[in-house]
């Protein structure tokens, strides 16, 4: 098996939480400007993105291309897409003003939202 192998794997997972983030600006696009709100789930879903960017896609090419100079340029190529990709995601819920502080929200949201933040430190402490 190649270091690319998981490539593909996490280039689908990457669309699928870009899917994630329409549905999400969609559904708050259905509210008033001062009902929108930045949700716990949102910044899970922000993390998620930039991990399975980086880890799953940027580092493996970076890797790659060290050792196979014609993927240079694919992997200057992602990683600026990632980056562009992740501005345009901030810019539009900045655009639609959802960067606003939670209205509503229920006391199980924080409760997976603190065990999804203390799961991953953990993670990363073994990881790294």
């Amino acid at each position: 098996m190649n270091e690319l192998s998981g490539v593909a794997a996490a280039a689908v997972l990457f669309g699928f939480l870009f899917t994630g983030f329409w549905w999400s600006l969609n559904r708050e696009l259905t509210f008033k400007v001062p009902d929108r709100h930045f949700k716990p789930g949102y910044a899970l879903l922000f993390l998620s993105v930039a991990l399975v960017g980086y880890f799953g896609l940027i580092a493996p090419l970076r890797e790659a291309a060290q050792e196979e100079a014609a993927l240079k340029y694919t992997y200057y190529g992602v990683t600026l897409g990632i980056v562009a990709v992740v501005g345009y995601m901030f810019t539009e819920f900045a655009h639609y003003s959802i960067f606003q502080r939670p209205k509503y929200t229920t006391p199980l949201e924080w409760v997976f939202t603190a065990l999804t933040a203390i799961v991953l430190a953990l993670l990363a402490l073994l990881f790294f």
